[in-house]
């Protein structure tokens, strides 16, 4: 009787274990399916917007006539090249104006001293005189820095974007003169927010320039500070390659590698 009800219920025990098995099996191919899918999501190209690290308008600090601006739209300089000379008469002739005052000064202190030694003046005077030559040296330098005004050098290697005035035109201090961009450029790409569980800086990118459809190697150098909460992506910055064909505002699409690993850690 006994092995009569072992027999009944071993096939039901065995049918029960089948069961288990292909769920759980169903389960392991479902999950392994969705961590390969969230793997080749990670795989998707992103869109990327190339900038230029450095961006400035050059503006006059000195009031006077453009007299010559030696580069156009498009053409690139390097630092420390003249990008905008102005007419500096009217500042070297106030320079030399105060120049003279300064060493006529510097002659009369000398002399004072001198006239003290022989108890001709007193040290009133010497201390008077010392303190013109003082103010004399400081206007001096302030009309010497105005003629430095007068040549505006590039800050960096780059292009010019825009000019803004032309040669021969009078301008005020501050008035805007040309719009210029640094040579080295960065790609800006809007990533999703949970990449930031395996991006880091250093990670290496691929990216497509849409505009020429040249392949540049990029590497991530910095992560946005916050997180979009609509789109729950986050910004990020890496750095490129330049080439001569590369131009900021262009855009790309950008593919980055995440961890071999990433569909087993999820």
């Amino acid at each position: 009787m006994k092995t009569r009800d072992m027999r009944h219920r071993c096939p039901q025990s065995l049918r029960s274990l089948v069961v288990l098995s292909c769920a759980t099996l169903l389960m392991s191919t479902v999950q392994a399916a969705k961590a390969a899918d969230e793997a080749q999501a990670a795989l998707e190209p992103q869109r990327a917007v190339i900038e230029a690290t450095d961006r400035a308008t050059i503006s006059s600090e000195v009031s006077g006539r453009i007299e010559s601006m030696a580069f156009r739209e498009g053409d690139a300089f390097t630092k420390g090249q003249v990008l905008v000379k102005m007419d500096c008469g009217q500042y070297a002739a106030e320079r030399d104006r105060v120049g003279a005052r300064l060493a006529s000064a510097r002659r009369k202190l000398e002399n004072n001293r001198r006239l003290l030694e022989l108890r001709s003046v007193g040290q009133l005077e010497v201390d008077l005189s010392r303190l013109a030559v003082n103010e004399s040296d400081a206007e001096y330098r302030i009309a010497r820095t105005n003629v430095n005004r007068c040549a505006i050098k590039a800050p960096y290697d780059g292009r010019v974007v825009e000019r803004k005035a032309s040669v021969g035109q009078s301008v005020q201090a501050q008035a805007e003169l040309l719009a210029i961009v640094g040579k080295k450029l960065e790609a800006r790409v809007i990533v999703p927010a949970d990449w930031l569980a395996w991006l880091e800086p250093g990670r290496q990118a691929q990216l497509t320039i849409e505009e020429t459809r040249e392949n540049v190697a990029a590497k991530v150098t910095r992560i946005g500070a916050s997180v979009d909460p609509v789109s729950h992506t986050i910004p990020i910055w890496a750095e490129i390659d330049v080439t001569a064909s590369l131009r900021p505002g262009m855009t790309a699409s950008a593919i980055f590698t995440p961890p071999i690993d990433l569909a087993q850690e999820r």
